[in-house]
């Protein structure tokens, strides 16, 4: 029984030798230099690659590196009989944590604003803000929006949130109608899972119906916004700014207007980043449990798409 390591990602090595660590009998395979397809019975994978699982015969486990799997979900040749795991970690919800409360912050503050005026060598005072004038909506009530949204409301902010399915978040009013979740909201967070119909979501549509000056934050999927939607509707002036840092096609293309957009904040696929020492551990228990024919922990919902 082998494990099979699929990305396109660097830092293959730590996650091997985090593996190794746990288990130094375990086999691994680095994609696409396989010796024995049919040895491989788990495999590990971050990057949307042209490979067909159906060459493995005795696969029975597909392990997320991180907490989304559609880069998964969009390969067609996975046997339904094949389980789909994802990450559940801690350290993913405080990475989140920490980059969205310093991104509202700086939008409460005007700091991203006054970055564009010092580069002009402008002197102004911008109206002061203060947490009670903003009200955050999170699209996504899972792992993540659950927890973070909760710690939004914690540190005084006014929150709501929308998911598919009614959840019950204590002091936060939650919606599954999306119009009635938009009115009213200054700072829009997606955490949406990528499925067929959340795709495109962010666009015209929907920004028109938020708050005149609100801000979107897309730490989502790339392929939730329609990029040209929001390089229109910002210049119209109805949105304020966008923090993007997640996009359709990654690394962002260096002639993409994303870039030089003056209202608009560009993060590498940085605010929440699997950490193999913190995670090994859950895919070495997986690993062992599919080896005995046990189901593995976290397993998403096809159908639904997480």
């Amino acid at each position: 029984m082998g494990l099979l390591i699929v990305t396109k990602e660097k830092g293959i090595e730590t996650w091997v030798d985090n593996l190794k660590q746990l288990d130094s009998n375990i086999e691994i395979e680095v994609y696409p230099n396989v010796k024995n397809k049919d040895k491989i019975t788990f495999a590990l994978v971050w990057s949307k690659l042209d490979i067909d699982f159906a060459e493995f015969k005795n696969l029975k486990c597909i392990a997320s590196m991180g907490a989304g799997v559609d880069h998964i979900l969009s390969n067609n040749t996975i046997s339904k009989d094949v389980y789909i795991t994802k990450v559940v970690d801690e350290k993913l919800v405080s990475s989140m944590w920490e980059y969205l409360l310093c991104t509202v912050l700086n939008i409460v503050t005007n700091h991203y604003k006054y970055i564009s005026l010092q580069k002009e060598s402008k002197w102004e005072q911008l109206t002061l803000n203060s947490i009670d004038d903003y009200t955050i909506g999170f699209m996504g009530l899972g792992q993540l929006g659950g927890e973070i949204s909760n710690r939004f409301n914690r540190f005084g902010f006014s929150v709501k949130g929308f998911s598919n399915s009614k959840k019950q978040i204590q002091d936060i009013e939650t919606f599954t109608n999306l119009d009635e979740f938009l009115d009213g909201v200054d700072i829009l967070i997606n955490l949406l899972p990528l499925t067929k119909d959340t795709k495109g979501i962010l666009n015209k549509n929907l920004f028109y119906k938020l708050n005149k000056n609100a801000y979107i934050i897309n730490v989502g999927r790339g392929s939730h916004l329609v990029e040209d939607d929001l390089l229109e509707v910002l210049d119209s002036k109805h949105l304020n700014g966008a923090i993007l840092d997640v996009f359709e096609k990654e690394p962002l293309p260096k002639e993409s207007l994303l870039w030089t957009h003056p209202n608009i904040i560009v993060t590498p696929h940085s605010a929440s980043l699997t950490d193999p020492n913190s995670v090994s551990m859950q895919i070495i228990e997986n690993f062992k449990r599919v080896s005995k024919n046990l189901i593995p922990y976290n397993i998403i919902d096809r159908n639904k798409g997480y």
